[in-house]
C-alpha cells in the first residue's frame, strides 16, 4: 500500500448555521431544531470570521445560511450579508418560507440581501413542513424570490415515496423551479425516531465525501460539512469562539481522516484501519456516504480509526523524511 496523499482538502462553501431556533418542528430534521432552541452567530465575531476567511482560503467566495430558520433572525443574516459583500462573496440561503405571509416585507428582505451578494434561495415544502408553515406562505415565498430574479429550487421529502412539490404549484411555475425532489434525509438526529422506509437512499457506488465546507455553529463550533452538524458533535474540528481562524483550518485541513475519505473514499479508509487493526470494518453501506460518516464516528470502535489515522500520518511524515534526506546525499 502507498503511503502518499495526492492534493489537499478544497474547502468549497463557508456556511453559517445561524441558529438553531426554528417555527417548525419537522419529525424528519436531521438536527433538533426548533421552537424551544436559542442562540444566533454574532456579527461582530462573524465579521473577524470572514476577514481571517479570506485571507487562508483566498479561492473560495460562496456562502451558505442555513439553521433552524433564519429569517427569524434576519437582522443578523443581514449583518453577515454586509462584512460578505465586502469581498465579494456570493451567498444561498435555506429557508421553510414562513415569510411569503408577507409579501411587500419579503420583497425589501430579498432585495436588500441580493443588493448583497445573495443570489440562491432553496425553500423546503413538503408534508412535514405544511404541518408547521401554512403552504400558502411557503408557496408565495417561493413565487416572491422568483420575482425578485432569485435562482429557487423547492427541497422536498415525502416519506411515503409518492407525491411531488411540483403539485403545490400551477404547472406554469414548474420550469422555473430548481425541484430537488431527490433529496434524502439523513437518520440522524430527530430522524432517527422515524421507521426506516421514510428514508431514501443516494448512490453508495462511490463512497467519497462529495463536498468539505466550512460551517459555522451558532455555539462557535465548526464542522467540515453540514451531515454533521449535530449537537453531539460527531465532527468539529474547532470552536472559533476559543480559537483563531488559522487554528482551526488547521485542525481541519491536516484531518487524515478528512483527507481520506476525500481523495481516496471509505472503502480505501477501511483498508488502511485493517492494516493497523485487522478486525475493523465499516459500518453497514446503506443511506449515504453522508450518513455512513456520521455513523462511523459514533460506533464503539471508531478509536481504531482514530489511532490508524495517527499511525499513518507517522508514516507519511518518515517516508518524506526519508525521501529528503536521499535527495540530500544524491546532490
Amino acid at each position: 500500500m502507498t503511503t502518499s496523499i495526492n492534493g489537499h482538502i478544497k474547502i468549497h462553501d463557508l456556511v453559517f448555521s445561524l441558529t438553531r431556533q426554528c417555527n417548525a418542528f419537522c419529525d424528519f430534521c436531521c438536527n433538533d431544531d426548533g421552537p424551544l432552541k436559542k442562540g444566533v452567530i454574532d456579527p461582530e465575531y462573524a465579521k473577524q470570521w470572514i476577514k481571517d476567511f479570506v485571507e487562508y482560503v483566498p479561492y473560495c467566495r460562496t456562502a451558505g445560511f442555513t439553521g433552524g430558520e433564519v429569517f427569524l433572525r434576519y437582522q443578523e443574516m443581514e449583518k453577515i450579508h454586509e462584512y460578505l459583500h465586502e469581498y465579494d462573496f456570493k451567498t444561498s440561503i435555506t429557508t421553510n418560507g414562513f415569510w411569503g405571509q408577507n409579501p411587500d416585507r419579503a420583497r425589501v428582505q430579498l432585495k436588500r440581501l441580493m443588493e448583497l451578494g445573495l443570489k440562491e434561495i432553496a425553500v423546503s415544502i413538503d408534508p412535514s413542513h405544511i404541518e408547521w408553515v401554512p403552504l400558502k406562505h411557503s408557496t408565495a415565498a417561493v413565487k416572491i424570490a422568483l420575482e425578485c430574479g432569485l435562482t429557487v429550487a423547492v427541497t422536498s421529502h415525502f416519506k411515503s415515496g409518492e407525491g411531488s412539490a411540483k403539485d403545490y404549484f400551477e404547472p406554469e411555475y414548474h420550469p422555473h423551479i430548481i425541484w430537488d425532489e431527490s433529496h434524502y434525509v439523513l437518520p440522524v438526529g430527530r430522524a432517527k425516531q422515524l421507521p426506516k422506509e421514510s428514508f431514501k437512499s443516494s448512490s453508495l457506488e462511490h463512497l467519497f465525501c462529495p463536498r468539505v465546507q466550512m460551517v459555522i455553529q451558532p455555539n462557535g463550533d465548526v464542522d467540515p460539512c453540514c451531515s454533521v452538524c449535530l449537537d453531539d458533535g460527531v465532527f468539529v474540528v474547532g470552536n472559533l469562539y476559543r480559537q483563531t481562524m488559522p487554528e482551526v483550518l488547521v485542525n481541519m485541513l491536516s484531518d487524515m481522516y478528512l483527507k481520506i475519505i476525500t481523495h481516496r473514499g471509505l472503502d480505501e479508509l477501511e483498508k488502511i484501519v485493517q492494516r493497523y487493526h485487522p478486525t475493523y470494518f465499516l459500518p453497514k453501506r446503506e443511506y449515504s456516504v453522508c450518513y455512513m460518516c456520521n455513523n462511523l464516528r459514533q460506533q464503539d470502535n471508531f478509536w481504531m480509526v482514530k489511532d490508524a489515522m495517527q499511525k499513518y500520518t507517522n508514516e507519511l511524515l518518515i517516508e518524506n523524511l526519508q525521501k529528503i534526506k536521499g535527495d540530500i546525499y544524491a546532490c
